[in-house]
């Protein structure tokens, strides 16, 4: 059963994808969610601490590799848009590292776990793939993982997933959702200006489709084997029970990747504004 939040007064500007709006939200009392915060079920809880792991050191890279290209761009009406991406990003991971200290204080081995991501993801796999194809293909990651993103966050939209979760919780994933729709098409229309390049923006949606799946699934198993709490049978237990939450996300959003792959596709094709807007009122 979803648990019911006490909605706590704020004014909050509607959702323009042409104008993407900085929301100070200032979530609080998220020190006070039970261990298992969606659903009561481990399996769904731990996927989304992987990603308040992924998060915050994601939106850094999704900053600057937007900003590096930025002085590229002339269209003043991209340029607002720019800042508003970057104001969001900026937010987006204050607040989901205030969730991580409220995983610390529940005894999770957040930096351990963090510690892990960072070296591979940013001291290995970036530095790396940057040194071979330059700094484009990190744009065009940027691009593909924001797809990504508002998909993710379009679907929890839809069929209310943000619903599942408790208190304050439930807020900070329903408007980090918001914002992922409001901004989607920033950093590829930035790729496009710089680029219209078809193969840099699949192979970058590749690379992307790889990162977003695998460190989705690789944080939380982590997560998962250091929880005390989860042995063989809750595990599976929780597995079985999450099974239509998994198969909706990754058919839908399955689904929607494939879009990406349309020669003449753009973000906003997707649509989801109104979507957004009418669950950005709930909060």
């Amino acid at each position: 059963m979803p648990v019911q939040t006490q909605k706590k007064e704020r004014k909050i500007k509607p959702i323009d994808g042409n104008s993407p709006t900085v929301r100070k939200m200032d979530f609080e009392g998220l020190d006070q969610l039970s261990d298992y915060y969606v659903a009561g079920n481990s399996f769904i809880t731990h996927t989304v601490n992987a990603y308040h792991v992924i998060f915050p050191e994601g939106e850094r890279f999704f900053i600057k590799s937007v900003k590096a290209f930025a002085d590229q761009v002339t269209d003043p009406d991209l340029q607002s848009r720019i800042k508003g991406f970057i104001g969001q990003e900026v937010q987006h991971g204050k607040e989901h590292e205030k969730a991580l200290e409220m995983l610390e204080k529940q005894g999770r081995p957040v930096s351990r776990i963090l510690k892990f991501y960072a070296k591979t993801a940013y001291g290995f796999f970036w530095p790396v793939l940057e040194f071979i194809f330059g700094k484009k293909l990190k744009l065009a990651v940027t691009a593909g993982l924001e797809h990504y993103t508002a998909s993710l966050g379009e679907v929890s939209l839809k069929y209310n997933l943000h619903d599942q979760a408790e208190g304050e919780m439930r807020n900070l994933l329903l408007w980090h959702a918001c914002e992922e729709i409001e901004h989607k098409s920033v950093a590829y229309d930035v790729l496009q200006t710089i680029s219209k390049s078809y193969v840099l923006r699949i192979f970058g949606f590749i690379v992307a489709s790889v990162m977003f799946w695998g460190y989705a699934f690789t944080l939380q198993h982590l997560f998962i084997f250091s929880d005390p709490k989860i042995g063989f049978r809750r595990y599976f237990a929780d597995l079985i029970s999450a099974r239509s939450y998994a198969k909706l996300i990754v058919f839908e959003v399955g689904k929607m990747s494939l879009l990406y792959f349309k020669p003449g596709f753009h973000p906003n094709q997707t649509g989801g504004y109104d979507l957004a807007n009418a669950a950005l009122a709930t909060i």
